[in-house]
């Protein structure tokens, strides 16, 4: 196992660039120390308690006999007791999902992680286990980064094509989770808090958390979007498929037939046509469905009301203080493609596009998928005049609840 011992988050330029060179989607490397004297913005018991909440993404992973069978999966939200009735004599794991857009301090996290672009990572997810605990060994198809947070965990890693995902027979049968029926490493290590494990896609890992009494321990996670190629399709073709909404099949050109059963060379022809219709003529019809493919919502509707208020009433809150973006919405901008077809920016924002033309509006859908603060002189123009373009995104994203004011949370 590669390691650094003498690297810290966030990544210099020379760290970045050796790492997406030697060990991203390549192999695993450990970092010792990644976040000096680390101290995680909520404990094991913080955490616990977002579990707790109406909206929490938790589960509770309980191993109630010695075989792999044995596994057991609760879903979240839970009661207190739930939490206080979990074994002593057996291993359990809470796991709980979204920690990023729960917390803010997670959240501000990702700051440390700033040589990826945003829309690539999916969350941060705390794993809370006693000794013992933890989930089996398996493996993902996504990167991780696994930060140490409280306590201690033993993490065997092991790079077997048999054990890669896609091999359904590898793992138990019939098992609420998914856990490998055998497993056999090729290292192990204690990863101790500020401690961080990197592993690639397929890798198979075991970790077991240890030294964490009278505690628990917790390891954090900080996961990547891995999205399946037909899905990627899928969401294109149906996009693309909008285009011929109400189109049907016509044939005018049809002649008598011998074979009834025949499908007739112009008929091929005809339907590869239509396919053909919706393939994207460039790059920029590309980026147009990427982006909000990749900002799009996969929860429920937001269903919030608009906040109407005019440019005035905007400017007069906007004085003294920045927007923000929301914490569980997506954003992302594209300035430029390979083929230079597209003609201006784009940026989006939960699953929109909107087309940026001038400089102040360029500046402002930059700094809000940036998850920069935004403040009313980014929409201005280098005479410092108010960009129209820029202030009429800004309004209509404020208006939408995409961004507001840190203080209305408090209120």
């Amino acid at each position: 196992m590669d390691t650094w011992t003498d690297v810290t988050l966030p990544l210099s330029e020379d760290a970045r660039e050796a790492f997406m060179r030697e060990y991203w989607q390549k192999k695993p490397l450990l970092m010792r120390q990644a976040i000096p004297n680390f101290r995680p913005p909520l404990d094991g018991n913080e955490i616990a308690g977002l579990a707790c909440e109406e909206d929490a993404s938790a589960r509770i992973f309980v191993r109630e006999g010695d075989d792999e069978q044995s596994w057991r999966k609760k879903i979240g939200p839970f009661e207190e007791s739930d939490l206080t009735s979990l074994p002593e004599d057996k291993p359990w794991s809470l796991i709980v999902n979204d920690l990023d857009v729960q917390a803010q301090p997670f959240g501000d996290m990702l700051e440390l992680f700033n040589c990826f672009p945003r829309w690539r990572i999916s969350d941060i997810q705390a794993s809370v286990s006693p000794d013992g605990g933890g989930v089996g060994p398996h493996s993902d198809h996504f990167d991780v980064f696994l930060l140490q947070a409280e306590g201690e965990k033993v993490w065997a890693v092991a790079d077997n094509e048999e054990y890669w995902p896609d091999n359904d027979a590898a793992f138990v049968p019939e098992c609420e989770i998914r856990v490998l029926k055998s497993f056999v490493e090729d290292d192990s290590f204690t990863l101790v808090p500020g401690d961080m494990l990197y592993l690639p896609p397929k890798f198979a890992h075991n970790g077991v958390a240890t030294n964490s009494k009278p505690g628990v321990s917790v390891t954090l996670s900080i996961g990547f979007l891995a999205p399946t190629t037909d899905e990627l399709v899928l969401s294109y073709t149906q996009r693309a498929s909008e285009k011929l909404k109400g189109s049907r099949w016509s044939d005018p050109w049809l002649k008598p037939v011998e074979d009834v059963g025949a499908i007739s060379a112009e008929s091929i022809t005809y339907a590869s046509e239509i396919i053909k219709r919706t393939y994207p003529k460039n790059d920029a019809e590309v980026a147009r469905w990427f982006g909000c493919h990749t900002t799009a919502r996969t929860g429920e509707d937001d269903d919030a009301d608009e906040n109407e208020v005019s440019i005035e009433e905007l400017l007069a809150a906007w004085e003294h203080q920045g927007l923000v973006a929301r914490e569980d919405l997506r954003f992302a901008f594209v300035e430029k493609v390979a083929d230079d077809s597209l003609k201006n920016a784009l940026f989006f924002a939960n699953g929109e596009c909107w087309d940026v033309v001038s400089p102040a509006a360029v500046k402002t859908a930059t700094v809000i998928a940036n998850r920069g603060e935004l403040y009313e002189e980014d929409t201005q123009t280098e005479e410092c005049d108010f960009d129209d373009e820029a202030l009429k995104l800004a309004l209509t994203l404020f208006e939408r609840g995409y961004l507001y004011f840190p203080e209305d949370e408090d209120d």
